[in-house]
C-alpha cells in the first residue's frame, strides 16, 4: 500500500524511514457490517469495502482497578512470520476480540461535516442534486533447557495464537530465544528489549498456532491491573511512514485526555468542506507539527448514553443454530440473526463449511451464495450443499465458534459501554522523529463534550448577471470565515456534494488557500480544570516540560505556567512571525530530555509509577516494532 508524503515542515526535517521487510503488520479497520438475510448477493462475501491498512487502533477500557486494551490487527504476508512481543511487568489475562469492534466505533464516531447553504433566488451555490443527497459522502516452546538466561513463565494457546511469556535480563538472549523458538524478531530490537529488560520487564510472545494463518488473525484483547491507559509508540519508529494514523477510543468514568502530550484544535478554515476529508490528515498532521509534533485533537466525546450503536443483538442465539445440519441454513440463519458480516466472519465459514476439492477453484461469493439456495432441488447449487454435506458439515462446532470469537467478545464490549460513562475519541498523526515519547492518558470530568458532526454555513459568491455562485464564504462558529472558490465539477453536481464522513487516515490535500494556520489553539489538559491555551510558539518548550508528567498529579507546576506569557496566537494569520523571547527548545528537547517511557520519567532514576504495566511490540514483517503497552 502506497502511503503519500505531506511537505515537510521547515524547521524539523524527517528522518528516513526504515520500510518493512517482506510481510507487514498493520492496525487497521474492519470491514463494513451489512445485516441481510438475502440470497443472490445478500451473503457474507458480498458488500465488504478494502481493508484501510493505514493506521493503528486501541480501544481502552478502564473498569476498576484494570485496564482492558482492544488492538487491532491485519496481517499480510508468510503465516510463520507473524509475531508480537509485548514488554509486561505481570502476566496478562488474554483473550481475543472481534473486528466489528472497530468497524462500529469507526462509523458512529468518524467525524462529519455538515455545510448549511444560505442561497436567494438570485444566486445559488448548489444544484437540486446536491440536496438530493446532502448528508452523503465517503466513509470514509517450553522451559527446559538451552534457555540460557531466559525464565519461560507461562505457555498458552489464546484463540488463532501460540503465547509465552518469558523473563530475562539481557535483551541478546531473549531476542535469540524467540527467534529460535519462531517468534520471529528482527536484530535491529535487540537494544530496545534490552532496555526493558534491564528494567525487570517479562515479555509476552505471541505467534500463529501451526494450523492457523493469517486470515485467522483476531484482535487481542490484553488486561492488566493499571492506574491508566497508555501507548508507548517510541519503538514503532523502526519502521514507520511518515504521518502514521493513531486513533484511541477510551472508555471511562470521563473525557479522556492526553497527560503528558499537547491538545490541539483545529482552524476549520484550513479544512476543505467542499470536498469533506480530502485535506482532514494534511490538517491534522500539521497542526500537530505546531504543537512539537506530540499532540492529539479530540474527535469526539460524548456520554456513553448517547452512544446508540449496539455491538451485541440480543437475536443472537448460537444455540440456536446448533440445531441446523443444513450448511445452506446455517448461513441463512445466521444473516437473520444479522451476526456481523466481516473478514472475520468469512474466516470462519471458510474453516467450518470447506469448499470441496472439486470446487476449490469457484469464488467464495458464488460459492457460499448459491449455497444458501436451499430451496434448489437440482442444478450447481444443490450440488454445491450435496458435496458439503458429503465431506462433513459440524454445526455445533460452528456454533460454538460463533458464540466464542464473535458473540462472546461483543456482549463483552457492549458490558463495558452499558458500565462506563464516557466514550472519547482522539486522533494524532506521528513520523519516526517525533517517536520518542509514550503519550499517557487520564480523565477530566470538568471538560466539555466533543461532537464529531462540525458545522458552517456556506454564503454563495455570484459574478454579476449570473445566479450560479462560484465562490462561497463559509463562516465557523468560532466567527471565522473564509471565502473559497466553489470547483466546477461541485457545481456540476459531481461528487462531492454538500457533507460527508472522513475516510479515516485520507485526506491528503493542501490546506485550504486563505484559511491561515491549521492549529487554532493549542492547550494543555490536566485532571482538573479548564485547558490552559499556550502560544503554539512556545509548544517545543512546554512539550519538554510536559515529559515529566505522571497520572495523578499536576502535569505543569505553577512556577512554570507564570513564565508562559499569553498567547497572542492568530489562527486565521497566514504567516507565523516569531514570538521573541525564549521559545523554548526546537524538537522538545528541553525540560529534562526525551521520555523514557510509560513507567518512568524522562531524565530520571525514579521506578515505575504504578503497579503492573501493558507494552505491545507489534512487528511489521523483520523491521517494525509498535509497542502498546497501558501504564499510570
Amino acid at each position: 500500500m502506497s502511503h503519500p508524503h505531506r511537505p515537510q515542515r521547515p524547521a524539523r526535517r524527517r528522518s528516513a524511514v526504515l520500510r518493512p521487510l517482506g510481510a507487514s503488520v498493520l492496525v487497521s479497520l474492519g470491514l463494513a457490517l451489512a445485516p441481510a438475510a438475502a440470497f443472490a448477493c445478500g451473503g457474507f462475501f458480498c458488500f465488504t469495502q478494502p481493508v484501510d491498512q493505514s493506521a493503528e487502533r486501541v480501544l481502552y477500557v478502564k473498569h476498576g482497578s484494570k485496564v482492558t486494551a482492544h488492538i487491532q490487527i491485519s496481517y499480510t504476508g508468510d503465516d510463520e512470520k507473524f509475531s508480537w512481543v509485548l514488554p509486561v511487568l505481570k502476566v496478562p489475562d488474554l483473550g481475543t476480540g472481534s473486528d466489528t469492534v472497530f468497524t462500529i466505533l469507526e462509523q458512529a464516531t468518524q467525524p462529519r461535516f455538515n455545510l448549511q447553504w444560505k442561497n436567494t433566488a438570485d444566486c445559488n451555490g448548489y444544484s437540486p442534486c446536491q440536496y438530493a443527497d446532502a448528508g452523503g459522502g465517503p466513509t470514509a516452546g517450553g522451559g527446559g533447557g538451552g534457555n540460557g538466561g531466559v525464565q519461560v513463565l507461562k505457555e498458552q494457546l489464546v484463540g488463532p495464537y501460540k503465547t509465552v511469556v518469558i523473563k530475562g535480563s539481557k535483551g541478546e538472549e531473549l531476542v535469540a530465544w524467540l527467534n529460535t523458538h519462531g517468534y520471529v524478531q528482527p536484530k535491529e530490537t535487540t537494544a530496545l528489549v534490552d532496555v526493558y529488560a534491564k528494567q525487570g520487564y517479562a515479555f509476552l510472545a505471541l505467534q500463529l498456532q501451526k494450523d492457523k494463518a493469517a486470515g485467522d488473525i483476531t484482535p487481542i484483547v490484553i488486561t492488566m491491573d493499571e492506574v491508566a491507559p497508555c501507548l508507548p509508540i517510541r519503538l514503532t519508529k523502526l519502521a514507520v511512514q511518515p504521518d502514521m494514523p493513531i486513533v484511541t477510543w477510551t472508555l471511562g468514568s470521563a473525557r479522556a485526555i492526553p497527560k503528558n502530550f499537547l491538545h490541539v484544535t483545529l482552524n476549520e478554515a484550513t479544512l476543505d468542506w467542499l470536498n469533506p476529508g480530502a485535506n482532514y490528515k494534511t490538517v491534522v498532521s500539521k497542526a500537530v507539527d505546531q504543537a512539537s509534533g506530540h499532540a492529539f485533537t479530540t474527535e469526539y466525546a460524548q456520554p456513553t448514553t448517547k452512544f446508540t450503536a449496539k455491538f451485541h443483538n440480543a437475536n443472537w442465539d448460537t444455540k440456536a443454530l446448533e440445531k441446523l445440519t443444513d450448511p445452506g441454513a446455517f448461513l441463512n440463519a445466521m444473516l437473520a440473526q444479522g451476526l456481523p458480516r466481516n473478514t472475520q466472519m468469512q474466516g470462519l465459514i471458510r474453516q467450518y463449511i470447506p469448499k470441496p476439492d472439486q470446487y476449490k477453484d469457484i469464488e467464495d461469493n458464488a460459492f457460499y451464495n448459491c449455497l444458501q439456495n436451499v430451496e434448489a432441488t437440482s442444478g450447481v447449487c444443490k450440488d454445491y450443499r450435496d458435496a458439503v454435506l458429503k465431506q462433513g458439515f459440524d454445526p455445533v462446532a460452528f456454533a460454538k465458534a460463533l458464540q466464542d470469537k464473535v458473540v462472546k467478545p461483543l456482549a463483552e464490549v457492549q458490558a463495558h459501554m452499558d458500565t462506563q460513562k464516557y466514550l472519547t475519541r482522539m486522533y494524532t498523526t506521528m513520523s519516526a522523529d517525533e517517536m520518542d515519547k509514550d503519550p499517557i492518558f487520564a480523565f477530566n470530568p470538568g471538560l466539555p463534550d466533543v461532537s464529531h458532526v462540525r458545522e458552517a454555513t456556506a454564503e454563495p459568491i455570484c459574478a454579476a448577471g449570473s445566479k450560479q455562485a462560484t465562490q462561497a464564504k463559509l463562516t465557523f462558529k468560532s466567527g471565522q470565515s473564509v471565502v473559497v472558490d466553489i470547483p466546477k465539477s461541485y457545481r456540476d453536481c459531481g461528487w462531492p456534494r454538500v457533507g460527508g464522513g472522513v475516510a479515516f487516515g485520507q485526506g491528503t490535500d493542501a490546506l485550504v488557500k486563505g484559511g491561515g494556520q491549521p492549529a487554532y489553539s493549542v492547550e494543555v489538559l490536566d485532571e482538573t480544570g479548564a485547558p490552559v491555551v499556550i502560544d503554539p510558539r512556545l509548544a517545543d518548550k512546554v512539550d519538554a516540560a510536559l515529559n515529566a508528567a505522571e497520572a495523578g498529579k499536576p502535569s505543569l507546576d505553577a512556577a512554570f505556567l507564570a513564565t508562559l506569557p499569553e498567547s497572542t496566537w492568530d489562527p486565521s494569520a497566514e504567516v507565523v512571525p516569531p514570538l521573541g523571547g525564549d521559545s523554548g527548545t526546537p524538537g522538545g528537547a528541553a525540560g529534562g530530555g526525551v521520555a523514557s517511557g510509560c513507567s518512568a520519567h524522562s531524565g530520571s532514576q525514579q521506578a515505575p509509577w504504578a503497579p503492573g504495566g501493558l507494552a505491545l511490540l507489534l512487528t511489521l514483517a523483520a523491521a517494525l516494532v509498535v509497542r502498546v503497552r497501558e501504564g499510570s
